[in-house]
């Protein structure tokens, strides 16, 4: 694990029964958001594994959509955002497989997300007490590693060094 500090174990203040499967991706949910400035219109998201078999009853589907539309982990939204998804003009669909080609980990998500012209894929892991990472933009290999309290919008400003080279490789 990529723990830092005791407080990553414990889990951060956060909406939903698991750090792994909410909190950590909704982190990974917000990230996509943020690097493409807004909520995209559209999301595939294909959960694998772990998440293909839980993600109803431990709300992955609704952290995932929540980050998506820009909420934080404690934002009391997540209980409702796939009814919020509506409202933001989020039309999305979830696939499920086995056995990631990209990445070997039970908690893996891959989404495709359109917003505007442009499309991203990208592929992130929940590691656990609400740390996770982006592991793919697209078909870059990348290593991003993601706390359930960070803040990305440094990357939404167009002149930022970080986005201009991950946005370089969508």
């Amino acid at each position: 694990m990529e723990y830092q500090s005791c407080f990553d174990i414990i889990g951060p203040i956060m909406v939903g029964p698991s750090s792994s499967h909410t909190a950590g991706v909704v982190s990974i949910g917000k990230f996509i958001y943020e690097l493409l400035g807004r909520c995209p219109q559209e999301a595939n998201i294909v959960f694998y594994d772990s998440f293909a078999e839980t993600y109803q009853g431990h709300g992955t589907d609704k952290a995932l959509i929540g980050g998506l539309l820009g909420m934080s982990t404690d934002d009391p939204r997540i209980k409702s955002s796939l009814e919020c998804a509506k409202e933001y003009g989020l039309r999305y669909q979830f696939g499920f497989a086995e056995g990631c080609e990209y990445y070997d980990h039970p908690n893996i998500v891959i989404v495709t997300a359109k917003s505007g012209d442009e499309v991203m894929k990208a592929g992130g892991v929940s590691l656990g007490g609400g740390l996770s990472k982006i592991f793919m933009i697209n078909s870059e290999m990348v290593d991003i590693r993601l706390s359930a309290g960070d803040n990305f919008t440094a990357l939404t400003r167009q002149n930022h060094p970080r986005r201009k080279r991950l946005m370089e490789a969508i």
